[in-house]
């Protein structure tokens, strides 16, 4: 499938797209990690002040980055502790989205490589926000780099270290971009502690989730198991390897989202959960759909195009939420929750909080919302839905209905990633040559 313009199909399957498609779409689920973070660090600020939305990045990256680096690196059979192991998990790490973060890569032994942006969408946005504030450059360029930075390579090996070459405060931003930084492995260096939170996300069933893994018959990578490339891209792995990582990134946006709201339980109260995470789903759904629709041709604002988003949002991995959805009419559809991982969490916080502890408010109504506004997402019991399942609910289009109302932060957390072209990859070639 070139997009999902047709029917909506209740069996979807990411190995249904084409594979441009969906690597697209992976790039996509990438970038779905900045929008979170941006949604919900907002809300966060407003309620804690800058200390406060400090402190809870620091603590959401630590406490995640470490998990699904080492995630990734088993998927793609990325085995070893040196220099190249790390750039390897960098160049797949959500938090560094391909096109709106161009990472560059250099290795230069197994103790020592270098990455650096030629441009960061974040650094952008902040410039954007603060009127070049370098108290803002400071915050993010550094209180909260340094300490997420190191937590990432640490998981490789822990006496490797990120230490930058050059970065902002920057009254103009160089042609050949905002930083670079060194990755070295250093000896004599002291170990360091985990961040407090790291154990509470590594006992959760979503860090030990494992994906079913696809017979690979396709042409490309089945893994990243050889030499490093410095161009890496998703189009060089095989067809089912790519839409299996594309259910790895869901997972990692996941377990940020899930470390993100740990730390604001620990550090403000349990009690700001819900308040925060409900602002959170209202502004990041337009961008969301926006990018959805566009990407996939998804038009119009009947059932089939709702369900059809709610099938792509990356912000629900499958698998580990067993969703399924039924198309009753143009105006009614049905969504359902089997038992699955997402339902068994212990501890359930963030996007499984909203689904599974609050079904009144499940979070992805505020999806629906953003392709008809008029649309009702209401809980149903199990018995009315077609399958054995744990929650279900009901979305109905009612034209008479008072139109849901439009976050006033929806544009601020879309802002510089409405319309980024994520169906290429670019790769500036000539540039590692200008740059040296």
């Amino acid at each position: 499938m070139k997009d999902y313009s047709g029917a909506f199909n209740p069996s979807l399957e990411l190995t249904d797209f084409d594979h441009d498609v969906l690597a697209n779409y992976g790039r996509d689920i990438m970038l779905a990690n900045h929008i979170h973070d941006r949604s919900a660090l907002s809300q966060v600020a407003i309620q804690f002040g800058a200390q406060g939305q400090t402190d809870v990045a620091c603590d959401e990256w630590m406490s995640s980055s470490p998990i699904y680096n080492h995630r990734n690196r088993q998927l793609l059979g990325i085995e070893g502790d040196d220099v190249s192991v790390a750039l390897k998990g960098l160049q797949f790490d959500i938090g560094a989205p391909h096109n709106y973060l161009n990472f560059h890569y250099e290795l230069v032994s197994p103790d020592e490589g270098y990455f650096w942006t030629s441009t960061c969408g974040p650094y952008n946005y902040m410039r954007e926000m603060s009127g070049a504030s370098e108290e803002a450059q400071i915050q993010i360029c550094h209180h909260m780099e340094d300490p997420t930075f190191d937590a990432t390579v640490m998981a490789v090996n822990p006496l490797m270290r990120c230490r930058p070459v050059y970065r902002p405060p920057l009254v103009e931003v160089p042609e050949k971009g905002p930083c670079k930084w060194l990755v070295s492995i250093q000896r004599d260096i002291g170990l360091v502690e985990d961040c407090p939170n790291l154990d509470k996300v590594k006992q959760t069933r979503a860090a030990n989730f494992e994906f079913a893994k696809p017979t690979t018959t396709s042409v490309g990578l089945q893994n990243y198991s050889g030499e490093f490339i410095r161009d890496m891209c998703l189009e060089k792995l095989s067809h089912e390897s790519l839409a299996l990582q594309c259910k790895e990134f869901m997972l990692d946006v996941l377990l940020l989202n899930y470390s993100c709201y740990t730390s604001i339980a620990v550090r403000f109260g349990e009690e700001q959960l819900l308040p925060i995470q409900t602002e959170q789903w209202k502004a990041l759904a337009p961008v969301t759909v926006h990018r959805l629709r566009k990407n996939f041709s998804i038009e119009g604002e009947d059932i089939a195009a709702i369900l059809k988003v709610l099938q792509l949002n990356p912000f629900l991995p499958p698998e580990y939420f067993s969703l399924g959805y039924q198309q009753i009419s143009t105006e009614r559809g049905l969504v359902w929750l089997e038992d699955c991982e997402a339902y068994r969490e212990e501890v359930k916080r963030g996007i499984a909080g909203m689904l599974v502890t609050h079904p009144n408010q499940p979070g992805f109504d505020a999806l629906a919302h953003a392709v008809n506004p008029r649309a009702q997402v209401k809980p149903l019991t199990c018995e009315e839905a077609p399958v054995d399942c744990v929650l279900a609910w009901e979305i109905l289009i009612d034209s008479t209905a008072e139109p849901a109302e439009r976050s006033t932060w929806a544009d601020i957390v879309g802002q510089n990633m409405w319309d980024l072209d994520n169906s290429q990859h670019y790769y500036k070639y000539d540039y590692y040559d200008t740059f040296n």
